[in-house]
């Protein structure tokens, strides 16, 4: 479980909101905004409502330097008050560092873990305890660096057996079922041929799925 305390202020311009896919029920989410700062992102909004987390929003009343800052830095005090011990602030400014000391050596402090960071999925990474590990796992392995040629080869590969596919099945009583049959190759891609046989059986039927299996094996 995880408080996230967004300075949307600050970061609503660098993408700070990245990651909000990966929120769950058990989170919070608090964004602070100003009349700055009004809109969201619709994509953003629908994994919110998604997440089905506990969402609130505060508005500043007074603009002011630093006021939302303020506001943050309440707020982090207030929620440890009611037992909060997973909490991070995303904003790109420093001045934070400020409340992050004092956390840490305040004693009355030292069961709750506060960091900053530039996006709620670098956030989430930091935070995630061993209950939270297969989210962990997830965010470091969608943003692993992947090799540009290497990934171009294999979408390559994979579009030209959908192109040869959908000529093979060009003509035949299967042609009006080609995406439905070229989203079932892709997905069983690396199986082998007996698998994909009992598979094709499995979804299409024997009759149908022997047909089909007849022309899927001469393009894969």
């Amino acid at each position: 479980m995880a408080t996230i305390l967004i300075d949307y202020e600050n970061v609503f311009a660098s993408n700070g909101l990245k990651g909000v896919d990966a929120l769950k029920e058990d989170d919070k989410l608090i964004i602070f905004y100003s009349n700055s700062c009004g809109k969201i992102r619709k994509d953003y909004l629908q994994s919110i409502e998604i997440s089905g987390c506990d969402f609130r929003i505060v508005k500043l009343k007074n603009p002011a330097k630093n006021a939302l800052d303020f506001y943050i830095a309440a707020e982090c005090g207030a929620l440890s008050a009611r037992g909060e011990t997973q909490m991070a602030i995303i904003s790109n400014d420093k001045g934070f560092q400020a409340v992050l000391d004092y956390f840490r050596i305040n004693p009355a402090m030292s069961e709750v873990c506060l960091i900053k960071a530039g996006n709620i999925e670098s956030a989430l990474v930091a935070l995630s305890s061993s209950e939270d590990a297969d989210r962990r796992i997830r965010l470091r392995e969608r943003s692993t660096m992947l090799d540009l040629a290497a990934e171009h080869a294999r979408i390559e590969e994979r579009n030209e057996i959908r192109n040869r596919l959908r000529e093979a099945l060009l003509g035949t009583e299967y042609g009006n079922r080609a995406s439905e049959i070229i989203d079932f190759v892709t997905a069983r891609k690396n199986v082998g041929r007996k698998s994909l046989y009992t598979d094709s059986l499995h979804s299409f039927g024997k009759i149908d799925g022997t047909a089909i299996y007849r022309i899927v094996k001469q393009i894969i």
